[in-house]
């Protein structure tokens, strides 16, 4: 991970630890994450466990129908973060200590990184939208519609308020030379000493919300949304709840099940080195996105030379190794650990269980736990699989027995639940 995306992950931990603020994963993107900016949603991202949006070359003002310009997005607030590269902030993400801020203009070692936030202004929006319709001939929308894909309006930024720099000098150690995951290329080590500059009104976060196009040329950009919107309606179904999470979860699972029981072995083994290790996962992560983007299919050195890794099997793991980093590293440890005493099975359950009764609860409240769901789980491996929900912020008590509900884990519950049913799959096939 670069320096620039720690940065970005910290400061949205800080100023928005549980919201729907994003943090932006490249510098030299910027430009295109501002207010107004048309984007889409990232490939193999899922609302689940946090969405990452890709940039577009447009904005909203560039698909309506020429007339007046809205007013500049106003400013919400002013905010200081001093060292915040130096220390471990809370939540999951760790900033390295050899990260320094430098500032210009006479600032000190030790300077502070000043950020502000711009928002589009609820009148200006609703002034823009009853004067100006929606260019419903223009070319990016036809190829956009074409492709059955979202578009999404940044409504909201964290920028820089003045210019600073990133230093970080040292040995970058090899995270893969694993025989499932050698063909991506990830093996070796470098030497190198790195530097960023991030100017002076540079986006480092940032809100969206969905746009929705109505008829032919009536849009609309809702308060609230939900994953089965589409920009473009189309006919068909609509599910909500947990059964879109299950079902999202299936269809990514039958594309590993496609992998022979070597190759999910291979899988198996590869991941199972490297939960608990959680800045190699997310290495992972990006190396995957990569492979994906080539568009070509890959080889596994552990299957034989005329075994193919399709882009559909590469797109699964990469979704699944997304919910596994969603995870802290001891959680990481106790899925190993859970593996090893194979309760895996049981885990997924109780998980599914709690779930599917709570998914669009959103109120606090104890609720009794079905006794089968936990009975054949001994001492040791009742207090494994507490401390693995338990970290995910779902909390078993074994009088009752019942549990807690905090709607504010769901995020992480549904991250639990998808690294609980690839890892399950991949041993049962094992």
């Amino acid at each position: 991970m670069t320096m620039f995306e720690n940065v970005t992950r910290a400061l949205t931990r800080q100023l928005n630890p549980r919201g729907d603020l994003t943090p932006l994963d490249s510098l030299i993107d910027f430009k295109r994450f501002h207010p107004f900016c048309l984007v889409l949603r990232k490939r193999k991202s899922t609302l689940f466990w946090g969405a990452r949006y890709v940039r577009t070359d447009y904005t909203l003002l560039d698909v309506l129908e020429p007339g007046s310009s809205p007013s500049d997005p106003t400013d919400t607030g002013n905010f200081g973060f001093k060292n915040m590269l130096d220390t471990r902030v809370e939540g999951e993400v760790d900033v390295p200590k050899t990260v320094k801020v430098k500032g210009t203009a006479g600032l000190s070692q030790n300077s502070t990184l000043e950020v502000q936030t711009l928002s589009v202004a609820p009148k200006a929006l609703e002034t823009l939208q009853q004067e100006r319709k929606l260019a419903a001939d223009h070319p990016f929308l036809k190829e956009v519609r074409g492709q059955g894909e979202n578009l999404y309006v940044v409504m909201e930024v964290v920028e820089t308020v003045q210019e600073v720099t990133l230093e970080r000098a040292g040995k970058a150690e090899a995270c893969f030379s694993l025989p499932f995951f050698s063909p991506l290329g990830l093996q070796g080590s470098v030497n190198h000493k790195e530097a960023v500059t991030i100017p002076k009104g540079c986006v480092l976060a940032f809100r969206v919300r969905q746009l929705m196009v109505k008829g032919k040329d009536e849009w609309d950009i809702p308060h609230i949304c939900n994953d089965n919107m589409q920009t473009f309606p189309p006919g068909g179904d609509v599910h909500e709840g947990f059964r879109t999470l299950k079902e999202e979860v299936q269809r990514e699972t039958q594309q590993v099940e496609k992998l022979s029981q070597v190759g999910q072995s291979s899988l198996l083994s590869s991941l199972s080195k490297l939960l608990g290790k959680k800045k190699e996962l997310q290495d992972l992560e990006l190396a995957l996105e990569g492979a994906l983007d080539k568009g070509h299919e890959v080889t596994l050195e552990a299957l034989p030379r005329d075994v193919l890794l399709s882009k559909e099997a590469v797109g699964a793991i990469l979704y699944f190794v997304g919910a596994l980093t969603e995870l802290s590293e001891a959680q990481q440890k106790l899925l190993v650990k859970s593996m090893e005493k194979k309760i895996l099975p049981v885990q997924l359950k109780l998980v599914e269980s709690t779930m599917e009764q709570n998914f669009l609860q959103d109120k606090d409240g104890v609720f009794p736990l079905q006794p089968e769901l936990l009975s054949s789980l001994g001492d040791e491996e009742l207090t494994l699989t507490e401390a693995l929900v338990g970290l995910s912020g779902l909390e078993v008590q074994r009088s009752g027995p019942q549990y807690m509900w905090d709607p504010d884990t769901l995020p992480r519950l549904c991250a639990l639940y998808a690294g609980l049913s690839l890892l399950q799959q991949l041993s049962k096939a094992s």
